[in-house]
């Protein structure tokens, strides 16, 4: 089974993080949300509090095939002024196990120099920063290499099950699909 880590600071984006979430549950992707405040109890950037799995120092990141960062306002801002998030995301990257951020939260891998010159997207309020160090395209998803990145929060469900794909297969998005009713 893969595992797949959700970070999550006050002001995520809540579709950005409980799409993947679901869809990671329905393909039998081991998921689990981890908060980086020091409280399992973290607001969305619309006000709605979600119960995170595990505290920061209770997650093993070295099982982490999947590391996520989800996007919203300031959300974005309190990963990347998080040092210890910067330094889980960079070793996850260097490691080659899957990276992926989407809306805002590609500026985590601009502030902490991580994969500089690959090709990415994200939220156009970000695209200015990006194109400075990376290849930015504005696409709804960019994957290059073990790096996945998501322009936003209308793409959500979409990235989850590209991300799903490339973490289990086509069997488990047999499964999600079959279990959303997506016929595509």
């Amino acid at each position: 089974m893969k595992n797949a880590y959700i970070i999550l600071a006050d002001g995520f984006e809540l579709i950005e993080a409980m799409a993947p979430y679901d869809v990671f549950c329905r393909g039998g992707i081991n998921v689990k949300s981890v908060s980086i405040s020091g409280n399992k109890t973290v607001s969305a950037s619309n006000k709605v509090k979600v119960t995170a799995d595990l505290l920061w120092d209770e997650a093993n990141f070295s099982a982490a095939d999947l590391i996520y960062l989800p996007g919203g306002y300031p959300g974005y801002e309190n990963l990347g002024n998080d040092p210890k998030v910067g330094a889980i995301a960079k070793q996850q990257y260097e490691s080659g196990k899957l990276l992926a951020a989407i809306c805002g939260a590609p500026t985590v891998l601009l502030k902490n120099s991580i994969a500089l010159g690959k090709t990415v997207t994200s939220h156009s309020c970000c695209a200015d920063q990006m194109s400075a160090k990376y290849h930015y395209t504005g696409k709804p998803i960019e994957h290059d290499g073990n790096l996945w990145t998501a322009i936003g929060a209308g793409h959500s469900q979409d990235f989850a099950i590209a991300l799903a794909q490339a973490l289990a297969g086509d069997e488990a998005v047999a499964k999600i699909k079959k279990g959303m009713e997506l016929k595509f």
